[in-house]
């Protein structure tokens, strides 16, 4: 009888040793399920008239905790596109990537905008806030583009704005000051950005530091903002 309990207790820890290991090379069945509703929710969110299917199997990234899901895009004419995509296999099961977006990307021409759109950028908020000292921008299209930037360009997503600022004796108050007129300014021209960060570079006993603040169009701004 004991035999028995014995075999048995040994029987239930190997197959729970099988079981963790193929958790650990496969993922977990509920979280691949999680990641899987993620996806669909932010493709149906970014790209809702697109016909898609999301293959059953996943790979499963256990070093870095992610699955890879491989989405099928059925077009009008027939024509199937895969695109590979990794979510992250811990809530919240963040997208790793637009695959879909970067692939469509004319490299080319984003480049020539996203210059123009720093120039732009740059000439406008040095006429209130003459202390900017740098833009950069991620201006990003699908198709080649003849006409110059302007901020009434559409993208297909909105754009990220980059500043840089020399410190210098700025004290948070005005740095705070600087950032709510800048962020006047790039609203005033209905410029299409979802995130502007300003930088705040200085050098102190020989190492850089910096310090920034950053928001949204919408955003109330306070001094808790200054980092």
């Amino acid at each position: 009888m004991k035999k028995k309990i014995i075999y048995g207790m040994i029987a239930i820890l190997l197959i729970a040793g099988v079981v963790f290991a193929y958790i650990q090379m496969s993922g977990n069945p509920f979280e691949k399920n999680r990641a899987k509703e993620s996806l669909e929710t932010f493709l149906d969110q970014a790209y809702p008239d697109m016909d898609y299917e999301i293959k059953r199997s996943a790979d499963y990234g256990w070093t870095d905790a992610t699955f890879r899901f491989t989405v099928m895009e059925t077009e009008a004419t027939g024509v199937e596109t895969a695109y590979e995509y990794n979510v992250s296999a811990i809530e919240p099961y963040e997208i790793l990537g637009d695959t879909i977006h970067f692939s469509k990307i004319d490299k080319e021409a984003s480049k020539k905008l996203n210059t123009e759109a720093e120039q732009y950028i740059l000439a406008l908020l040095q006429k209130k806030v003459p202390e900017v000292g740098r833009v950069a921008t991620d201006v990003e299209v699908y198709d080649k583009q003849d006409e110059e930037w302007t901020p009434q360009t559409k993208t297909p997503k909105s754009i990220l704005i980059m500043l840089e600022i020399e410190k210098g004796d700025l004290s948070k108050e005005q740095m705070l000051q600087q950032s709510r007129e800048i962020q006047k300014q790039l609203n005033s021209e209905s410029i299409d950005y979802y995130l502007a960060e300003v930088g705040y570079h200085s050098v102190v006993d020989g190492e850089e530091i910096y310090d920034y603040t950053s928001f949204t169009p919408e955003q109330e701004l306070t001094i808790d903002d200054v980092k």
